[in-house]
């Protein structure tokens, strides 16, 4: 009668001990794997200049701050909707509306921001995206490049008669307007500027912070081709 607890006892040990195993081998795998990806982004920051860990430090506080608002700008809405206030609805739509075509480009906009001049012959349609991209991870919210509106989307082309934006040439200086938050867009700014000044083709490069930055320019609503209302 003893013989089959003792060995039910024992199967529960073995058990048991084959558990703890598993658990510790999980949690060196977990371990092992926690501490190749953190030497492996060390490797990749190692060779950054102080530039790039500028931008990449600068976006992630971007990000957090954009999640930031945009809870709080949902948080908003959802209150004015539940609220059942006689237009309620009617002005969230007429908000949400009046964004997304400043989004698009298709209404002049103002705000703080930065203006910033590149006097330079020799830059090219590579040049002027690579400092697009730069203000775009600054977290611009609209640009203007000598008159033209600038949205994703945009193209920006090299051709022989100079660079162009959305087939328009836009001859050297460049006036780059930029609306969004001026202290983070200054620190890029400040950035650009300085790697421009130390390039042989660039003439000049200089930048402004101001508190009320006009971009008149809009572009041209276009209507769809191929999606149909179904």
């Amino acid at each position: 009668m003893s013989a089959r607890p003792e060995a039910a006892r024992r199967r529960s040990i073995r058990v048991r001990g084959i558990s703890v195993w598993l658990i510790a081998l999980l949690v060196a795998l977990v371990a092992t794997i926690q501490i190749r990806s953190q030497a492996e982004v060390e490797r990749s920051l190692v060779g950054a200049d102080a530039t790039s860990l500028a931008f990449l430090i600068d976006d992630l506080h971007r990000a957090n701050d954009s999640l930031a608002v945009e809870k709080s700008d949902l948080g908003n809405q959802r209150a004015k909707l539940e609220s059942g206030q006689t237009g309620a609805a009617d002005q969230v739509l007429t908000d949400e509306a009046s964004r997304l075509r400043a989004i698009e480009g298709l209404t002049p906009v103002h705000g703080p921001g930065v203006v910033i001049v590149i006097d330079a012959s020799g830059l090219t349609a590579l040049d002027l995206q690579d400092a697009l991209n730069n203000l775009a991870a600054g977290g611009a919210e609209a640009v203007d490049v000598n008159d033209r509106r600038v949205i994703m989307g945009v193209p920006v082309y090299q051709t022989n008669g100079g660079v162009t934006i959305d087939s328009a040439i836009v001859m050297p200086p460049w006036t780059i307007s930029v609306i969004g938050d001026a202290n983070r867009l200054g620190v890029v700014a400040d950035l650009m500027t300085q790697q421009l000044r130390a390039d042989r083709r660039v003439r000049a490069a200089t930048y402004r912070v101001e508190a009320d930055v006009a971009i008149r320019s809009v572009l041209t609503e276009k209507p769809f081709v191929y999606a149909v209302a179904s």
